[in-house]
Order: C-alpha cells, then sequence, then structure tokens
C-alpha cells in the first residue's frame, strides 16, 4: 500500500470514529488542575501512576504551547518535586495506566499527540495496549524553542472486558523529556470489509513515520 493509500485509509476510519465518544477520562490532562507551571502528583483523575516518581503535569513550562486545553503530561517526571533541586541518582522515567471497558472483537482508534521537550535531546514514548507495545516513538527536542506535537491515531481491538492502556518513557532517567497530550479512545463503527482492510493500517504508518 501507498503512502497516499494509507493516508486516505487513515481519513475513512477517522471517519467512522469521529461522531463517538471519547472513552478515556481527562485524556488531556485537565481535570487536576496545576498551580503554578507544573506539579507531581501520585494519582490524577482517570490515570493510575504504575512506575516513577509520579505523574507531572505542566502548564505554560518555559511558555511552551499545550496541544489541546492548557496542561500536558511530562513522563520523564522530577522526582523531587517542584521546589525541590535535583539531586544524585534522582529518577525520573514513569508510566501511567488507565482501564477502560471494550467490547470483544470492537475496533477502537486510539490517537495521542507527543512532542519532544525542547532542548532535550532523548525523548522516548512508548505505548502498551493490553502489555503490547502498539507506538514507540523517539524525538529529540534539540534547537526547539516551543513544543512540535505530532499526532498519532492506531487501530486497537477490545478483549470484552477491562482493556490496559499504558503511556511510558524510556529514555534515559533524567527527569527531563517526553510529552503527551489529547489522549483519546473511539469505537471505530465500520463495514466488516473495510474493517479486515486496516488491519494492517497501524504497522504501514509506523514504517512511514521511522523512515
Amino acid at each position: 500500500m501507498s503512502g497516499t493509500a494509507v493516508l486516505l485509509a487513515i481519513s475513512s476510519t477517522t471517519a467512522f470514529a469521529s461522531s463517538e465518544p471519547n472513552l478515556l477520562t481527562n485524556g488531556s490532562f485537565e481535570s487536576h488542575v496545576v498551580k503554578g507551571s507544573w506539579d507531581l502528583f501520585s494519582e490524577i483523575p482517570g490515570w493510575e501512576l504504575i512506575s516513577g516518581p509520579g505523574i507531572e503535569l505542566q502548564r505554560g513550562v518555559g511558555g511552551w504551547d499545550s496541544f489541546d486545553g492548557e496542561q500536558w503530561l511530562e513522563l520523564d517526571a522530577d522526582q523531587n518535586g517542584p521546589g525541590g533541586g535535583w539531586f544524585q541518582n534522582e529518577t525520573g522515567s514513569s508510566s501511567i495506566m488507565q482501564a477502560v471497558q471494550t467490547g470483544l472483537g470492537q475496533q477502537y482508534m486510539l490517537t495521542l499527540s507527543f512532542s519532544a521537550r525542547p532542548g532535550v535531546d532523548d525523548n522516548h514514548l512508548l505505548v502498551s495496549w493490553n502489555d503490547d507495545v502498539v507506538i514507540d516513538l523517539s524525538a529529540s527536542g534539540s534547537g526547539l524553542t516551543n513544543t512540535a506535537w505530532e499526532t498519532i491515531s492506531i487501530l486497537v481491538m477490545g478483549n470484552g472486558d477491562l482493556s490496559r492502556l499504558t503511556l511510558g518513557d524510556n529514555s534515559m532517567d533524567d527527569t527531563l523529556g517526553t510529552l503527551v497530550d489529547d489522549v483519546s479512545l473511539v469505537a471505530v463503527n465500520m463495514p466488516a470489509p473495510a474493517s479486515l482492510s486496516l488491519l494492517l493500517l497501524p504497522l504501514l504508518t509506523s514504517r512511514r513515520r521511522r523512515s
């Protein structure tokens, strides 16, 4: 399938998903308002901390732009929190999870926006669906003075129970990098033949982005 065909397939699938509600809670990380420019939390509405020092939410750090709303997530979190200085062996790389009820065999469009942290070379996002990695993205923020959001969409399959969506940092554990915003999961309701033809879509779009 050509790059043009892949783009057309994405547009077609998005059309079937666009009228459906977002099944995720707090996908743009706005429900827990940050006081100041950033803060560290042990939990926030909709999301559970799986590993790392905490869930770091940012609001206007560096004068940077969010993708949606006012806040975003930094997955290489600052263990010491606001007001605390850096200390040796400080950890940062974190992962968070949200469980959502899904239908058996139902397809869903998972979409999120990812940016490197400006000025930080190493930003590496891993996204897992039911413990299988479905998105693996790296980007350099060297030379950036503002966020550079990239939106990624991929089809995932429901398991008929609670499905687990995990967002994790896989960059250098240095408390800086891997920004995420505007995460959504919507049901894709489309005719069976078209649905089957798009099962290869995640692989094809992933290859195109890495080229």
